[in-house]
C-alpha cells in the first residue's frame, strides 16, 4: 500500500463517530509514532477527529509535532469539529462564563473560535479549492455537533465551506455559516461538518486525485480501514485498557430497549445513558443511543464509549428539532443493534401543552409511540431523597396512566448517609406498588462544574469513565436487561393523546 492515512486517537477523540470516507489506515497516539516511525515520515494525510480534544487538551507534543512537520512538508491534514479547533489560533470555551476562557491552538490555520451551538442535518456549498475538492460550487451534505462553531477568519485564511442551519444556540435561526476553511496553500483543513468524508462523492473524488490514489489501491486502504475499525471498536472509550466482552448465545430478533426521562433537565439522564452504554457494551451487547429532539449532543459521551458512528436515526423529530421520524428511527435502530438506549429531552412532559406546534412535541409522545419500556431518573440533590422519592413515584403513576409503559426508577444523587436499610426497604416496596422496580440508587458525585457537564463544557474521557463507575457500581445491570423489551410502536393519535394528559391533571 504506497498511501497511508492517519486517525489521531486521543483520550476525548471520537475516532468512530463517522467513517471518515473509510481513509484512516493507521492510528497516531499521544507520541506521534506510527509502527515505531515518526508520523510525518509514513503517512500521506492526517485526521484529527471532533470531541472534546481542547478541553481534555490531550493532543501532546509528540503528535502536535507530527502534525506540524506534515503541514510543513505539505502533506495532508484534516481537522474536524473539535480537530478543527486544535489546528486554529485558539477557542474560547467561556460558554455560561463571565470571562471567556481561551485555549490556544496550534496556529496551523488563522482562525479563532467563539460560542455557537448548532446540531443540525446540514447541506453545505463548497466556495474555496482546498485538497478535499476543487469543484466550488458543488453541494455537500452533513451534520453538525458543536458547541463552539462562531468561526473568525483571518488574513492568512481561506473559506471553503459555508453550510446552511436552521438552529443556532438552541433557536430557530436560518443562517449561512463558514463551516470550513484551509491555509493559503490548501493543505491544512478544518471543517465543522461531520460525516462530509461519508456522504459525498465529490469528496471522495477530491481526497483520491490529490493524493494520486489508483482504484486498485483506493481497495487496499479500505481493507486496511475494515482492520482498523475492528481493532478500535474492541476497546472500550480511548486508552482505557477496557475490552468488550464477547456475547454469548444467539443475537435477539429484536434489540431489547429502554427509554430514559427524568424529573427535569440536569436531572442526570446523560449520566445514566452514557454509564448503562458502557456497562452493557462491557458484558457483550451491540449498543446503539438515540436521541429524542435535537441536541445531539447528550449522546456522544455514549458514542464515546460504545466506539459507535452517529447515523440519521440517531435524533429523532420533536416538533421542529431532530433528524427523523419514530417509525424511521425504529426501523434504523432495529437492523442495527440489539440492546436501544433512548435519551429523552427536558423532562417527559415538557412540550406537551403546546398547542401550535407539530406533533410529537414531548419525550412522553414519543415514549407512547415506541412503546419502549421507560425509566425514570430522579434527581434527589435539590429536594432530598424523600422529595426525590415522592416526585419519581408521582411521574410513575402519571406516566402509567397515560399507556407508557414505565418499567423503573433510577434514583440519583443522593445523599447515602440518609439511606439506612429500612428506608431501602420501604423505598422498594413503594416503587414497588407503584408497579415499577427501583433499578439503582446512585450517589451524589463530582459530576459538577467545569468540564464535567455536557451542557457546560465536557472532557470525555473524564465524563465517561465517572458514569461507567457509577453506573455500574449503583445501578443492577442485571435488572435493567430484566426490564428491557424490544420496540411496541403504535400509530399513536397524538391530539387523543395531549386531551388524556389534559383531562389527567
Amino acid at each position: 500500500m504506497k498511501h497511508r492515512v492517519g486517525l489521531a486517537y486521543l483520550p476525548g477523540a471520537l475516532p468512530c463517530f463517522e467513517a471518515f470516507g473509510n481513509w484512516p489506515t493507521d492510528l497516531v497516539g499521544e507520541n506521534g509514532i506510527v509502527g515505531g516511525e515518526p508520523a510525518s515520515e509514513v503517512l500521506d494525510m492526517m485526521i484529527i477527529p471532533g470531541g472534546s480534544l481542547v478541553e481534555s487538551q490531550t493532543v501532546k507534543d509528540g503528535i502536535a509535532k507530527e502534525i506540524l512537520k506534515m503541514a510543513e512538508a505539505d502533506k495532508f491534514v484534516l481537522g474536524i469539529c473539535s480537530g478543527f479547533q486544535i489546528l486554529s489560533r485558539g477557542t474560547d470555551i467561556g460558554r455560561l462564563s463571565p470571562m471567556p476562557i481561551f485555549r490556544e491552538g496550534m496556529g496551523l490555520l488563522d482562525v479563532t473560535f467563539k460560542p455557537m451551538i448548532c446540531t443540525d442535518q446540514v447541506k453545505a456549498k463548497v466556495v474555496g479549492s482546498s485538497f478535499l475538492t476543487n469543484e466550488v460550487g458543488a453541494e455537500v451534505a452533513g451534520f453538525h455537533c458543536h458547541t463552539y462553531g462562531d468561526i473568525t477568519l483571518y488574513e492568512k485564511a481561506k473559506p471553503i465551506l459555508v453550510s446552511r442551519v436552521k438552529r443556532l444556540n438552541y433557536f430557530r435561526n436560518q443562517k449561512d455559516i463558514i463551516s470550513g476553511a484551509c491555509n493559503s496553500e490548501g493543505n491544512v483543513v478544518g471543517v465543522l461538518t461531520h460525516a462530509l468524508l461519508d456522504q459525498n462523492p465529490v469528496i471522495i473524488r477530491g481526497i483520491t486525485k490529490s493524493l494520486d490514489i489508483s482504484i486498485a489501491e483506493l481497495e487496499e486502504i479500505r481493507k486496511a480501514n475494515a482492520k482498523l475499525k475492528q481493532q478500535m471498536k474492541q476497546e472500550i472509550g480511548i486508552s482505557t485498557g477496557i475490552r468488550a466482552r464477547s456475547k454469548t448465545g444467539r443475537r435477539e430478533k429484536r434489540p431489547r430497549t429502554l427509554l430514559i426521562t427524568a424529573l427535569e433537565s440536569g436531572g442526570g439522564k446523560t449520566v445514566i445513558v452514557t454509564g448503562l452504554a458502557g456497562a452493557l457494551k462491557k458484558r457483550g451487547w451491540n449498543v446503539g443511543v438515540i436521541k429524542i429532539g435535537g441536541d445531539i449532543r447528550d449522546i456522544v459521551p455514549a458514542l464515546y464509549l460504545t466506539k459507535e458512528p452517529m447515523k440519521d436515526y440517531s435524533s429523532i423529530e420533536v416538533a421542529d428539532t431532530g433528524w427523523q421520524s419514530v417509525p424511521q428511527a425504529v426501523n434504523g435502530a432495529e437492523k442495527d443493534y440489539d440492546f436501544v438506549l433512548v435519551e429523552g429531552a427536558m423532562n417527559a412532559f415538557t412540550g406537551l401543552l403546546f398547542d401550535k406546534s407539530r406533533r410529537p412535541n414531548s419525550t412522553a409522545e414519543v415514549a407512547a409511540a415506541l412503546g419502549s419500556p421507560t425509566v425514570v431518573v430522579a434527581g434527589c440533590d435539590k429536594e432530598g431523597i424523600e422529595g426525590g422519592i415522592v416526585s419519581a413515584l408521582n411521574y410513575v403513576r402519571f406516566l402509567k396512566k397515560l399507556g407508557i409503559k414505565t418499567v423503573g426508577a433510577i434514583l440519583n444523587k443522593v445523599y447515602l448517609n440518609y439511606m439506612s436499610d429500612e428506608t431501602r426497604v420501604i423505598v422498594k416496596q413503594a416503587f414497588e406498588r407503584a408497579g415499577a422496580e427501583v433499578l439503582g440508587i446512585v450517589p451524589v458525585s463530582d459530576l459538577e462544574g467545569r468540564g464535567a457537564i455536557p451542557e457546560v463544557e465536557i472532557k470525555y474521557e473524564e465524563f465517561t469513565a465517572k458514569a461507567i463507575e457509577l453506573v455500574e457500581q449503583w445501578v443492577n445491570i442485571d435488572k435493567v436487561v430484566k426490564v428491557a423489551a424490544p420496540f411496541a410502536m403504535t400509530e399513536l393519535n397524538y391530539e387523543a393523546f395531549v386531551a388524556k394528559f389534559k383531562d389527567a391533571l
